[in-house]
């Protein structure tokens, strides 16, 4: 009998021990009263934890700095109904989160309540919560149709490409670039799109496009609408065939000014602006001469109609050919909400000026924020001394040559952006709250514990 019982707590305490755990800690430097959205894939974390580990992905737990379980989702990128390596982890949290993985097999998932409803109609979905509703599109595009007691095309069309090329470009073979065409997302052609579960965090939406007339240019778009009001698109681009590119940009549409067109477009100073330079000046300078600056504890920031072109020193857009930075917005006094993008890295400001034009800059033109590549050279670089013959003239031949973006089979561009609808009660307010929320989201980092 002794020995049977002394047998029985070797098993027990053998199997005590063999049940282990790996902690992924997740961090930010807390700045807002909001949670911060956060997502991870499978495949980073396996990465983190070590094949080694014999990871029972079923039983995660997520729980805050004083070991509370938080809300999490997972959400099936890949379709096919398990945990694999393309599928994510979401969820949100304030300053630190814990995400505990067991190697105890008999653990599963915590189930939670969805936040969201979705209604689908024909080929579009109406996804409701309490604060906010947002519509989707045929193409998978999302729009904020409702933010509170506000309702109308609040901010549309978050992460859509606007993208030019030369359609039948033989260049390489006879000179000829073919036929210039233009398009955004809702001008390709519809492959795939997916709208996932709700779930307690987010809801997740999944579109394929593609383009007859650029054939080989592909849009995969996957939007993550958080209940925070953070909607985070992640947009690859690949290739199949050789593409001449003049441009590939996503955008966002009407940020505010359909809803109230006295709103204002705000945003830190740039830290490079090609205008300001052919003046011999700083951006400081350029917006000081329209009187578009607002200082912010000491800082300097623009302010100006989000429907007003603002004198630009030539063409049409109210800025073109400028640094990206953290955040801009557009908000409206009369009703305290704004649409923000933010990017989730510090954006790189290249020294040398054909880098910096010929890489991501920001546009801000017929009321739409436009980011990426841009490959049109306008004469007016050459009226001015600072851009005087730094990049060649227009011809077929230079255009062909140097100006054009050559994309050829397995060459992938991504961009990753949030579009956020938030409350303020002025610009002051709302420009403190985006320096802060931004710095929250860049802060985001990963300790193995």
């Amino acid at each position: 009998m002794k020995k049977f019982v002394f047998l029985t707590l070797v098993v027990i305490l053998t199997i005590f021990v063999m049940a282990e755990e790996k902690v992924i800690e997740v961090r930010t430097n807390q700045m807002t009263w909001m949670e911060v959205p956060y997502k991870i894939s499978f495949s980073k974390m396996l990465d983190i934890v070590g094949e080694d580990f014999e990871a029972n992905w079923y039983s995660i737990r997520v729980v805050d700095e004083n070991g509370n379980y938080l809300p999490y989702q997972i959400d099936d990128i890949d379709g096919n109904k398990r945990i694999s390596s393309d599928d994510v982890l979401l969820f949100t949290f304030k300053k630190t989160a814990k995400i505990i993985i067991s190697d105890d097999s008999n653990m599963d998932l915590m189930n939670f309540n969805p936040y969201f409803s979705i209604e689908k109609n024909n080929d579009e979905y109406l996804i409701t919560s309490k604060d906010f509703d947002i519509k989707i599109n045929k193409y998978g595009l999302a729009n904020f149709v409702r933010y509170k007691d506000i309702k109308g095309n609040i901010y549309n069309e978050l992460g859509t490409a606007r993208i030019a090329g030369w359609s039948g470009s033989t260049f390489y073979i006879n000179g000829k670039l073919g036929k210039h065409v233009e398009m955004t997302s809702s001008g390709l052609s519809i492959e795939k799109v997916r709208v996932l579960d709700a779930g307690p965090i987010a809801v997740t939406v999944i579109s394929d496009l593609y383009s007859r007339l650029l054939p080989g240019l592909n849009q995969h778009m996957v939007t993550y609408i958080f209940k925070t009001g953070d909607v985070l698109v992640e947009n690859t681009f690949s290739f199949t065939n050789y593409v001449d590119i003049m441009k590939l940009q996503v955008m966002a549409t009407s940020p505010i000014t359909s809803v109230d067109d006295n709103a204002l477009h705000i945003l830190p100073l740039f830290r490079r602006m090609v205008w300001a330079e052919q003046i011999n000046g700083t951006p400081l300078d350029y917006w000081s001469q329209r009187n578009a600056i607002k200082y912010v504890n000491g800082k300097p920031y623009i302010e100006f109609s989000a429907i007003d072109s603002m004198k630009p020193l030539w063409w049409g857009a109210t800025y073109a050919f400028v640094s990206e930075e953290n955040w801009r917005a557009n908000f409206s006094p009369k009703y305290g909400i704004g649409a923000a993008e933010i990017l989730p890295e510090k954006p790189v400001v290249y020294s040398d000026l054909k880098d910096f034009v010929f890489h991501d800059f920001w546009f801000y033109e017929s009321r739409e924020f436009r980011d990426g590549i841009f490959r049109w050279l306008p004469g007016e670089m050459d009226n001015y001394k600072a851009t005087k013959g730094v990049f060649p003239p227009y011809s077929e031949e230079n255009v062909g040559k140097y100006w054009m973006a050559k994309f050829k089979a397995g060459d992938v561009v991504k961009y990753n952006r949030y579009y956020s609808i938030f409350q303020s009660r002025d610009t002051t307010e709302a420009i403190n709250f985006l320096e802060k929320r931004s710095a929250e989201i860049q802060g985001i980092h990963v300790i193995e514990k």
